[in-house]
């Protein structure tokens, strides 16, 4: 009720995804029918957004965790020794998608920024409950700062990359490094796109969040349910605003469509970061939803914004 009809606002290519989606979700069952079901589909879905992608140096690797083989996909720009290095923490309602469901974005990324990325395949809910994946972020950045010559790093130079889900748990990684390790002083940028930042209610909330971005409010509230204990009240790691944000934040760029219900989730988090001295730059672009960066095969508004979130971490090593 009361929803802004999207398609007065969409941009052509934007229309372009929603038709494919369509198209594609009639012979594939949604995450509501089953998560399994839905893992599946959302890895054949991405597939063909990831297609004629950037050749790159690959190597995947596994390491020992707390909770079991922790899966990392490492992206080589080039061979040089001593670079900059990205955690890439990718998104999907803390419930679905891997590092190959965003390969597209993370390529793009590690070829222009000339940055390592090391994207990891954590733990998804609901079998694995908060603050597991976050934990686990924070082990892997904490890894690749005490091992940095195995991955041929700037122990020094590591930085926090998420999208959607993702960008909350990279945002809640820092903190977590930052609170529970004692040290975050590697940590160099934070790149973040489209996040959920610990509203529950907004103007964009309202207005936005249908059938085609899966972000109504029964919808978050479903990745909620998945990814907290049925008793959890101690929510630390996931309401970022309420968070003490008057130190050890670095750099931060976020994006997000003007047509995102998240959309004001990035612009409350700006405004504390800003109160608090922090270095951030917010990007809206209009005529798009959630998830956009997914779709730089048409969509130039994802090319863009790639783009500047490459200059922005350039700009701030």
């Amino acid at each position: 009720m009361n929803k802004i009809n999207i398609n007065n606002y969409i941009t052509k290519q934007m229309k372009e995804v929603l038709d494919y989606q369509e198209e594609f979700a009639k012979n594939n069952p949604s995450i509501s029918n089953s998560i399994e079901e839905g893992r599946e589909n959302y890895i054949k879905e991405r597939a063909y957004w990831n297609e004629n992608n950037l050749e790159l140096k690959e190597e995947k690797r596994v390491i020992q965790g707390e909770y079991g083989d922790i899966t990392l996909h490492i992206y080589y720009p080039n061979n040089n020794n001593n670079l900059n290095c990205t955690l890439f923490i990718h998104g999907g309602g803390f419930i679905v998608g891997s590092p190959k469901t965003h390969e597209r974005m993370i390529k793009y990324f590690s070829k222009h920024s000339k940055s390592i990325v090391v994207a990891i395949d954590y733990k998804l809910s609901p079998e694995y409950k908060y603050p597991i994946a976050i934990q686990e972020c924070a082990f892997i950045a904490n890894y690749l700062h005490k091992n940095a010559q195995e991955f041929n790093i700037n122990k020094n130079s590591i930085s926090l990359m998420g999208d959607s889900a993702g960008a909350n748990i990279a945002f809640n990684t820092n903190l977590y490094l930052r609170d529970e390790y004692k040290d975050n002083s590697y940590i160099k940028t934070m790149i973040l796109y489209y996040g959920i930042y610990g509203l529950n209610d907004s103007t964009s909330r309202r207005l936005l969040g249908n059938k085609h971005d899966s972000l109504t409010k029964e919808d978050i509230e479903f990745y909620e349910a998945c990814y907290f204990k049925d008793d959890e009240i101690q929510k630390k790691y996931y309401d970022c605003l309420n968070a003490d944000l008057s130190y050890s934040i670095p750099p931060t760029y976020m994006c997000v469509g003007n047509l995102d219900p998240l959309l004001d989730d990035s612009i409350t988090l700006k405004e504390i970061l800003e109160l608090n001295g922090t270095t951030c730059e917010l990007q809206i672009f209009k005529g798009v939803m959630h998830a956009f960066l997914h779709y730089t095969k048409i969509m130039p508004e994802a090319n863009k914004a790639l783009k500047n979130s490459v200059d922005f971490f350039k700009n701030n090593q």
